[in-house]
């Protein structure tokens, strides 16, 4: 497994994790957002980021 390969693994793990939290969250339910939930789109967000950093090609 590549570095890029486990950043996008970690990426989708964490969007998992987010979209369970919000079949869960009562208050993400209702239409409102919580805390919990703005940090963990912020950490998918920043491990899709990391994912799509691909190194230069060699030459």
């Amino acid at each position: 497994m590549t570095a890029t390969d486990h950043a996008t693994s970690r990426a989708d793990e964490l969007y998992r994790i987010h979209l369970r939290h919000l079949d869960d969250c009562s208050a993400c339910t209702g239409g409102a957002e919580c805390g919990r939930s703005a940090r963990l789109r912020r950490a998918v967000r920043a491990a899709r980021l990391a994912a799509d950093r691909r190194p230069p090609p060699r030459t």
